[in-house]
C-alpha cells in the first residue's frame, strides 16, 4: 500500500511537497471478503521461476515485451531477457502476449510460485513450536498457566502442519523443568542449576504432535495441577531461553514465551529501573534496554530461523523495552496483559493464543525489496534482522506482520514514466512447500506538487509517519519521537498550503488536500494516546508494548489505534449478527443516562 498513488519524479519535487514516499507491505496478509486466493503458479515445465537476468526481478505484469514475444525488458531495470521456447506466446497488436490473461504472472499484482530446489539449502522446515512457560507463584496464583495450559490442550488439533508438526515445552522458575515426552507417561525433569545450562534429555524433549499426542494432552491437562503449589516468587527467564534456543537451533522453529514476573535470577536478570528513575519527558529513558544479553539471543535465534513471540502477563513492572528486544529482531509479537487475572483477561489471553498458533504463517522466510531504475530502498521500518544491505531475515512471519520502506531517489530527476516496486518473500509453507510470494506495484511519475497532494493515502501516511516517530522515541526520548511526528505533519501542511492561491492563505483555516485533511487529526489523535504521552499515569512497560506494537501494525489497524472505533451496540433494533456501522467519535455521539441499560453507545479500540 503505497503512500501515494503518484510517484514524484525527482528528490526536489519530494522535498518540497514533504509527502512521504512509501510503502507499507504485509505480504501474508487475509484476502479480503469476495476475493479469490493468491493464484499459485508452477514454473517447472519452463526450467525455473522467470527472472531478469540482471537484477534478479520477478517477470511481472508490467515488463515490456519485443521481438514479437522472444524477449522481454525488465521494468526494474531495463534489461532484455530472452524468453525460453517453452514460454513463448505471440504477441497482439499492442505488443502484449496473447496468453496473459491465462497466466497469473502477466496479468495480477500478487502471485505465488512453487520455488525449485535451487531456493533450498535444506530440506523445509517442519513447524515447531516450543512453549517456555512460567510456572512461578505469581503465573499460578494469577491464572496464567492454567488458561494457556487449557487454550494449548484445546488447540492441539489445530495446529497448521498436519503429521509434520512438532512440540516442546520448558517451564521455569527459579528452576528449570523439562517434560520427558517420549515415555509412556510424560515425566518432570528438573534442573536446579541454571548458571550452566544443559539438556537432561536432548533427544526426548521435542516430538512429534502427530505421534505424541496421548503424552501431550495428559501433559497439558495436569500441568496446573502440577504446580499448584509452587511457593517460588524468582524467575530464571534468560537459562530457560538460552535453553530453549539449545532445544530447537538445529532446525528452528517458534518460541512462544510465558512470562509474569520480572527475571530476577541467573543470567539476564533485570532490576527495577522503573522505581529509581524519573519518569518525565525530559529524564532518562525507560524505552531502551538495560542488558544486551536479549537482543544478543535474538540475533543468535535469527541466524538459526527462530522466532519470538512474548506473552507479559505481569502486575508489576516488567521492562519489557529490555524483554522486547527478542521478538525486534526475530520477526515476533510482544502481547502484553498488565495485572492478569483468569477471571477478567483470561477469554482475550485464550482467544488471542489460538489465533496466534493456527493462523496462516510462513516459516524460515526471507524478502528483499527492489524499486525500478532511478529510485532505492532507503530505509526500512519493522521487526526483522538485514543481512547484507537490503536482504530481511524473518525466522517466522505471520498474515498479521506488516513492514514498511521508505522509497529515495538515485538520480537527480528520473526519465521513467512509472515507478515499479517489487517485493519477494521466500518462505516454507506449514505443509512444508518452499514458496516465493511476489507482490508488484507500478504508479505513475509526476512533477505537479498539487498532483502528490490528490494522490496522498492518508492512512498509508499515518502508518509511515507513527514509525518514524516510534523508532525515534525508542532510540531516545517519548518527547523526541512527538516533536517528529509533529514536525512531519506541519511541514506536509506548509507545503500544501504555500500553493494555494494568495486569497486562500488569508484565512485562519487548515488548508489541507481532500486525501489528507484527517492527517493532523491522525497526528493529534497519536500524540495523545498512550504511544507518545508522558503522563506519569501511562507506565513504561505501556509505552513499549505499544511501540513494539506499533512496529507491526498494518495501516488499517494502525489507524484504529490512532483513532478509536465507535459502534452503537444498543437497542437492539439493529440485525442480530450484523456489523454495527461506526459512529463519528465525538462527545456529541455519546448518550448515558446513568442506568446501564440506558447505554446507547460503546468504543471498540482496536
Amino acid at each position: 500500500r503505497m503512500t501515494t498513488s503518484k510517484a514524484p519524479n525527482s528528490a526536489g519535487v519530494k522535498q518540497k511537497s514533504n509527502v512521504p514516499l512509501s510503502a507499507v507491505i504485509q505480504p501474508l496478509a487475509p484476502n479480503p471478503g469476495g476475493y479469490p486466493d493468491v493464484p499459485t503458479v508452477n514454473f517447472s515445465s519452463v526450467g525455473s521461476v522467470m527472472r531478469c537476468k540482471r537484477c534478479r526481478t520477478y517477470i511481472n505484469p508490467f515488463v515490456i515485451w519485443g521481438s514479437n514475444g522472444r524477449s522481454w525488458v525488465c521494468n526494474l531495470c531495463g534489461a532484455s531477457t530472452e524468453t525460453p521456447n517453452a514460454y513463448y506466446a505471440q504477441l497482439d497488436e499492442n505488443n502484449h502476449r496473447t496468453d496473459r490473461y491465462e497466466r497469473a504472472e502477466l496479468s495480477q499484482g500478487v502471485v505465488e510460485y512453487i520455488a525449485s530446489g535451487e531456493y533450498m539449502v535444506r530440506p523445509p522446515q517442519p513447524p515447531v513450536y516450543l512453549f517456555v512457560v512460567e510456572v512461578s507463584y505469581t503465573a499460578v496464583s494469577s491464572g496464567m498457566l492454567r488458561c494457556a495450559a487449557a487454550t494449548l490442550l484445546h488447540t492441539l488439533d489445530r495446529l497448521p502442519g498436519g503429521e509434520r508438526t512438532q512440540i516442546g515445552l520448558i517451564t521455569y522458575d527459579s528452576s528449570l523443568h523439562f517434560y520427558n515426552l517420549a515415555a509412556a507417561s510424560p515425566t518432570m525433569l528438573t534442573v536446579a542449576e541454571v548458571d550452566e545450562v544443559f539438556l537432561p534429555l536432548p533427544e526426548d524433549l521435542l516430538v512429534n504432535v502427530h505421534e505424541r499426542k496421548e503424552q501431550l494432552v495428559a501433559l497439558f491437562e495436569k500441568l496446573g495441577a502440577m504446580h499448584q503449589d509452587n511457593q517460588a516468587v524468582e524467575v530464571a527467564l534468560g537459562p530457560a531461553l538460552k535453553a530453549g534456543y539449545q532445544l530447537i537451533q538445529h532446525i528452528g522453529g517458534k518460541m512462544h514465551v510465558f512470562n509474569a514476573t520480572r527475571p530476577s535470577v541467573g543470567e539476564a536478570k533485570l532490576r527495577n529501573r522503573e522505581g529509581d528513575q524519573r519518569r518525565d519527558a525530559k529524564g532518562p529513558s525507560l524505552l531502551q534496554p538495560d542488558v544486551d544479553f536479549y537482543k544478543t539471543l535474538a540475533v543468535d535465534c535469527t541466524k538459526q530461523q527462530v522466532s519470538v513471540d512474548l506473552w507479559n502477563l505481569s502486575g508489576a513492572y516488567a521492562d519489557l523495552a529490555t524483554l522486547g528486544q527478542l521478538v525486534k529482531h526475530t520477526t515476533g509479537h510482544v502481547h502484553w496483559y498488565p495485572g492478569f487475572s483468569d477471571a477478567v483477561m483470561g477469554e482475550k489471553f485464550s482467544r488471542d493464543l489460538q489465533w496466534n498458533l493456527t493462523r496462516d504463517q510462513g516459516w524460515e522466510a526471507v524478502m528483499r525489496v527492489r524499486a525500478s531504475r532511478g529510485f532505492n530502498i532507503s530505509a526500512f521500518h519493522g521487526h526483522f534482522f538485514i543481512r547484507g544491505t537490503d536482504l530481511l531475515a524473518l525466522p517466522n512471519i505471520d498474515e498479521d506482520t506488516s513492514f514498511a520502506v521508505e522509497i529515495g531517489h538515485e538520480e537527480s530527476e528520473s526519465a521513467n514514466q512509472a515507478c515499479c516496486l517489487q517485493a519477494a518473500l521466500l518462505y516454507t509453507t506449514s505443509g512444508g512447500e518452499r514458496r516465493i510470494r511476489v507482490h508488484t506495484m507500478q504508479v505513475p511519475i509526476t512533477n505537479a506538487l498539487t498532483t502528490l497532494f490528490e494522490a496522498a493515502d492518508v492512512d498509508a501516511c499515518a502508518n509511515l509517519m507513527a514509525r518514524i516517530a516510534a523508532e525515534q522515541a525508542l532510540n531516545s526520548r517519548l518527547l523526541d519521537g512527538a516533536e517528529k511526528l509533529q514536525h512531519a505533519c506541519m511541514e506536509l501542511m506548509r507545503a500544501y498550503r504555500s500553493l494555494c492561491p494568495p486569497q486562500a492563505k488569508g484565512t485562519n483555516q487548515m488548508l489541507l488536500p481532500e486525501s489528507l485533511k484527517l492527517l493532523p487529526l491522525y497526528v493529534l489523535g497519536l500524540m495523545k494516546s498512550s504511544v507518545f504521552t508522558p503522563a506519569p499515569e501511562v507506565r513504561a512497560d505501556e509505552h513499549s508494548a505499544v511501540l513494539y506494537a506499533l512496529a507491526n501494525m498494518s495501516a488499517s489497524m494502525s489507524t484504529a489505534l490512532i483513532h478509536p472505533r465507535l459502534f452503537q451496540v444498543f437497542p437492539a433494533a439493529a440485525a442480530i449478527g450484523a456489523l454495527p456501522a461506526p459512529l463519528p467519535l465525538t462527545a456529541q455521539g455519546l448518550l448515558s443516562t446513568g442506568d446501564r441499560k440506558s447505554t446507547r453507545l460503546n468504543s471498540s479500540h482496536q
